[in-house]
């Protein structure tokens, strides 16, 4: 009776969103640190170790923000949570993550670094290898590549985050008995 009431006093909407807008924010500041340590996740001839290193600082900090968020709604919780309730929590920061890194994304590709994108579209003509079919469709796709790798970036983060939530949240459940 206690957790229920506990559970209903707090919420883990508020910490799920600033978890979440701190790792949009903490993302837009990873790009600009790899581009000034030369490191172009685009590009297709990246050493292995870079690619690591860029996956690593990237998709570890958001697995990292996750379980942080969920932990934490636990102590609030008094150091039980449901598996319900630690996923809930979980995916709230996948979601939120995944529509702030969306518009931040957006607000990179078509404000802070407009040329971004014609060095992947470049990237990618270079790979087709003369194949003109692919380049044609390159060509066609350069003016709409925005969207996609917003809207990309936006799902793969909250499918992502979905799993991590559902293993996570199997870990940390702790109910009172």
């Amino acid at each position: 009776m206690e957790q229920l009431i506990l559970q209903e006093e707090k919420k883990p909407n508020a910490l799920a969103f600033k978890v979440a807008i701190s790792f949009a924010v903490y993302s837009i500041v990873l790009i600009y640190l790899l581009k000034l340590l030369g490191i172009d996740s685009t590009n297709p001839d990246l050493p292995i170790a870079e690619k690591i290193i860029a996956m690593v600082l990237s998709y570890g900090v958001f697995f990292m923000s996750i379980i942080y968020t969920q932990i934490t709604h636990k102590k609030e919780l008094g150091g039980y949570i449901t598996y319900g309730r630690a996923f809930s929590t979980g995916f709230k920061v996948a979601a939120y993550a995944g529509l702030f890194v969306g518009l931040l994304f957006i607000l990179y590709y078509k404000v802070l670094d407009p040329n971004a994108l014609d060095k992947i579209a470049d990237a990618a003509i270079e790979k087709a290898n003369g194949n003109e079919q692919q380049v044609k469709g390159i060509e066609m796709m350069r003016g709409y590549m925005w969207i996609f790798t917003a809207f990309g970036a936006a799902i793969a983060y909250t499918l992502l985050g979905l799993i991590i939530s559902l293993i996570s949240a199997a870990i940390l459940k702790k109910e009172r008995v």
